[in-house]
């Protein structure tokens, strides 16, 4: 798996529009304004979280490498060793360039999330 397959997964399984898909998310915390980057043999996602019941709305986040990725009813979705996280609207400036954004990423403020399956 590379973050181009996540990136390609998103973009042939998102629903097309900017509407709120009609079915009910799987999850509760969504990522927005996300890029993968592989570090190493890992991917991983960075973004903000929102409708998380833990974390403040638009927290930045980097989420635990990523393990699987799936899609259902127009929604995408990537799992970590012990949590799932819907894939929302990805960075604006992302072009599928990593490069381009792995430098402005170093001087964020990025806080490692794992959500715990109560």
């Amino acid at each position: 798996m590379t973050a181009d397959d996540i990136v390609n997964y998103y973009l042939q399984n998102a629903q097309s529009t900017l509407a709120t898909p009609q079915s009910p998310s799987i999850c509760t915390g969504t990522i927005e304004s996300w890029i993968c980057v592989e570090v190493g043999r890992k991917i991983v996602i960075h973004g903000e979280i929102h409708n998380h019941p833990k974390h403040a709305e638009g927290k930045k986040l980097k989420t635990s490498p990523i393990k699987h990725y799936l899609a259902k009813d127009g929604r995408v979705y990537v799992t970590t060793k012990n949590s799932m996280y819907e894939l929302g609207m990805p960075h604006p400036d992302f072009t599928g360039d990593v490069e381009l954004l792995v430098g402005n990423l170093d001087t964020q403020q990025w806080e490692k999330l794992t959500y715990w399956e109560d």
